[in-house]
């Protein structure tokens, strides 16, 4: 078994991921305690959610325990791999990922590369608050803020700690870019390993649609097929941008957890009482940025995502260098 996993560790964590990502849909299926209450509370309630929502939610709703199991899939599996593969050499190699940055990048640039990451979300936040507060029915804003806080302070404070408490980077990053994106770096340059590694998360997803796919309500296969083509070209920009970023912070799995919390909390409760679409299939705003975005840093920093060398010798697992080639990746190996 452990040879088997040491040799195709991704494979098992992959397939792993998506099993227990079916079976808390499964648990979800059979529980006894529907969730449909436990939503309508939190709408009517304007909470803010978070993994301490979710969390506390548990008390009241036994089977909203699925709702963090689903995401923790990753990060289970990560952890599953880790321990039979690789033993304690192998989580010391995990863990290491979990620091803010690391070495040899110093804490002025680990904390610049995060600052930035909070200043983003900021300004697209008050972006989409002035459209807001423009376009969307009288009161919409004030119903937003509530899930914030009362006074101007509390709500920058709830906003900045946000990205903190999402659930969905909090519990899957451990296994996306702590453990799947370094075994990606020992066979492609971290441009390629980016898109593969989206693919990859937005397929890990296709679970979540299953219900309504087979529900056999009109419309609804076309409608997840159409979800499909929206959120696919996301989930790759959204992970080029998250490289570029655990790059700069020297293969810290916090550049995706900051990225996929930006993303999500926008989604989640920056827009939760109005949500603009753009172009008639679901696409947001924000959506339109990450694209630009990604493309922008894949023209300036070509394959190697701004990973130059030496540094790409600690960003594959087991600190092995990824291959680069082309564009800025070959300018930056060529002055290594």
């Amino acid at each position: 078994m452990r040879e088997f996993v040491k040799q195709r560790p991704l494979l098992c964590f992959y397939v792993l991921a998506i099993l227990i990502a079916l079976a808390a849909h499964a648990l979800r299926a059979m529980s006894p305690t529907p969730l449909g209450p436990m939503f309508k509370m939190l709408q009517e309630t304007h909470a803010h959610l978070n993994i301490i929502t979710a969390v506390r939610s548990t008390f009241e709703y036994p089977g909203a325990y699925t709702l963090l199991l689903f995401p923790a899939a990753p990060m289970f599996a990560a952890l599953i791999v880790t321990g039979i593969g690789y033993g304690r050499a192998g989580f010391r190699e995990l863990l290491s990922r979990c620091a803010p940055w690391r070495s040899p990048v110093s804490w002025r640039q680990g904390v610049t590369v995060i600052a930035v990451c909070f200043l983003a979300f900021f300004a697209l936040t008050g972006i989409m608050w002035v459209q807001t507060y423009l376009y969307a029915p009288s009161g919409t804003l004030d119903r937003t803020f509530l899930r914030y806080g009362s006074d101007p302070l509390t709500i920058y404070a709830m906003l900045a700690a946000s990205l903190l408490l999402s659930p969905g980077p909090l519990l899957e990053e451990l296994g996306w870019r702590g453990f799947a994106l370094p075994q990606l770096l020992k066979k492609f340059d971290p441009l390629t390993a980016a898109v593969i590694l989206g693919i990859m998360w937005w397929a890990w997803h296709l679970p979540r649609d299953l219900p309504t796919l087979f529900s056999g309500d009109p419309g609804a296969a076309w409608g997840v097929i159409v979800k499909q083509f929206v959120i696919a070209p996301g989930f790759i920009a959204g992970t080029i941008i998250a490289v570029f970023v655990c790059n700069k912070l020297g293969g810290s799995m916090w550049g995706g957890v900051l990225i996929h919390a930006i993303h999500n909390e926008l989604g989640v409760n920056v827009t939760a009482e109005w949500a603009p679409t753009v172009a008639g299939l679901g696409w947001r705003p924000w959506d339109f940025i990450e694209f630009a975005v990604a493309i922008g840093l894949v023209l300036i920093c070509g394959r190697s995502l701004g990973a130059a060398s030496p540094d790409n010798a600690r960003l594959a697992w087991g600190n092995v260098p990824p291959k680069l080639s082309g564009g800025a990746a070959d300018k930056s190996g060529a002055n290594a």
